[in-house]
């Protein structure tokens, strides 16, 4: 806790610090940003030193991030159990895991992911919704629209992956449908 105080006091006397340099300073012509630059470097570095910031990797770039977010190309009806829901419309796919083809994302790198997905149903009708890891079922969703006649219903999960696990995500109720194509989604990312 006494810390946690610390960081907090060396920080703001970082800003006002600032503040008080950039209005001396504005006068001299001398750049406001490189001021605020080395002020945030300043307090970067004594929280590194206190230990408030963790080792930062060498080469962090954007080949570690592994994100995905696709979504239906036009309403799903008869769906049978078993029937994998392919959401072939990508917005985003850093990393290249997710296959628009066959629906299934394939692990590239070892960690924790999030996985959510979203399905509308607009009819009356049930729709019940499963990420499947290597034939795997680990996370339900149930939707349900027969008293509402309109449903949105959503399942986020956390999942840890190997490399070239698959996921996807399966229908478990026959005679199903997913009627908004625009917001049934299928989204993830490595933590």
């Amino acid at each position: 806790m006494e810390c946690q105080r610390m960081l907090v006091l060396v920080i703001c006397l970082s800003v006002s610090g600032m503040r008080a340099v950039i209005a001396g300073n504005a006068s001299r012509g001398l750049s406001t940003w490189n001021l605020f630059r080395e002020d945030y470097l300043s307090a970067r570095q004594t929280c590194h030193t206190m230990g408030f910031v963790k080792q930062q990797k060498a080469n962090c770039n954007q080949k570690d991030t592994i994100a995905f977010d696709a979504e239906l190309k036009s309403p799903l009806k008869g769906l049978r159990s078993g029937q994998k829901i392919i959401f072939p419309v990508i917005r985003e796919n850093i990393g290249g895991g997710y296959d628009a083809i066959n629906g299934v994302f394939t692990s590239p790198l070892s960690g924790m992911y999030v996985f959510q997905w979203t399905t509308v149903v607009t009819e009356i009708v049930s729709t019940d919704t499963v990420l499947v890891i290597d034939g795997q079922r680990r996370a339900f969703n149930k939707c349900n629209s027969r008293k509402a006649n309109n449903d949105s219903c959503t399942k986020i999960t956390v999942v840890k992956l190997a490399p070239g696990e698959r996921v996807w995500i399966e229908c478990i109720l026959g005679d199903s449908a997913i009627n908004d194509d625009k917001s049934s989604s299928f989204t993830g990312f490595k933590l």
